[in-house]
């Protein structure tokens, strides 16, 4: 376990588990998730998705998804492209995959294009009532930081497959929900009621998160200055990710492209790792490269807590994270 001088460590609080329904959800959701990691293996990015149809949750009847956002289009869209059921052998969930990924598992080949799963409405309830949040919070998807990941991109450029074109009016019209964008994570979170705005929302109306007590950021690595100066002067933040505002970009909506600007040692002539020079972000950067988050904990920082691991890869199957990210 990590230890931070000067800094109050926050870890798994005990009183969390002397709880039934919060054992039983728990247990539950392990078990199904551990059987859907060995029917796909882990190999790709699990996603998770709303109804299409409905304009509240399906998996709620008490905590309604707003049918308005580009949140819920982007949950909408992947229903859309995940249409075909797999038979996963656990009652909590329900998974489709693309058509080219179902035949690729036909052919014991990787999925490349990750998983859509839906919390079965059986038992849907006693997952929302676990996890579902307390107080005025947000949470914002990182659209900017989805983008930079495709190919070819900004991580072409960076290992040296691509010339400074692949950092320069990259698309971020089709954002993905992937382990690199804290896909899986969102998607719990969304299925369980939080708010969310994106990066697009916030770039254009930075101001929006002054009407929340608590911003929690997911891998948001790629941000504008704008968007930087807004969320680092909230006073309450949680960090579900490390390398969170990491590096600085500019955007043009005119044609919905982004241009990489300072930080991840660029520009070459000029190289800075954080492109605000942001202390806690420098502080917590090399927990990104614990994905197994084995000694977990919410470290308080000078205006909220940021997690010292990774999650997204083990946040299904340990949700005590969100458990506890509901005390702070």
């Amino acid at each position: 376990m990590v230890k931070k001088s000067n800094k109050k460590t926050q870890s798994v609080s005990s009183s969390l588990l002397n709880k039934n329904t919060k054992i039983i959800v728990i247990a539950c959701i392990l078990v199904s998730v551990i059987v859907l990691s060995l029917s796909f293996g882990l190999t790709t990015d699990p996603v998770s998705s709303t109804d299409p149809v409905s304009s509240t949750d399906p998996v709620s009847s008490t905590d309604p998804v707003s049918s308005t956002g580009m949140m819920f289009d982007y949950m909408k869209n992947l229903s859309n492209t995940h249409t075909i059921p797999v038979a996963v052998g656990v009652t909590y969930f329900d998974a489709y995959l693309t058509v080219n990924d179902n035949n690729r598992l036909k052919q014991n080949l990787i999925q490349t294009e990750g998983v859509r799963v839906d919390l079965n409405e059986n038992f849907s309830q006693l997952i929302i009532n676990a996890l579902k949040p307390n107080g005025n919070s947000v949470v914002l998807y990182p659209i900017f930081t989805s983008a930079a990941y495709h190919e070819p991109g900004f991580y072409t450029y960076f290992g040296g497959n691509c010339d400074e074109s692949c950092v320069t009016d990259i698309s971020f019209e089709n954002p993905t929900f992937e382990y690199t964008s804290s896909g899986l994570t969102a998607q719990i979170l969304y299925h369980v009621g939080y708010d969310f705005l994106t990066d697009i929302e916030v770039d254009k109306n930075p101001e929006l998160l002054q009407n929340y007590d608590t911003v929690i950021l997911l891998h948001n690595e790629y941000v504008t200055k704008k968007m930087f100066d807004a969320i680092s002067t909230h006073p309450n933040l949680i960090f579900l990710a490390p390398n969170a505002l990491y590096a600085e970009i500019d955007v043009n909506y005119d044609d919905n492209t982004m241009t990489l600007i300072r930080g991840h040692d660029y520009p070459p002539e000029d190289p800075v790792g954080n492109g605000f020079d942001y202390a806690i972000e420098q502080e917590f950067h090399d927990y990104e490269y614990d994905a197994e988050c084995l000694t977990w904990e919410f470290i308080e920082i000078e205006n909220g807590y940021h997690l010292n691991c990774y999650p997204d890869g083990v946040i299904y199957k340990n949700l005590e994270i969100l458990l506890k990210m509901k005390e702070l």
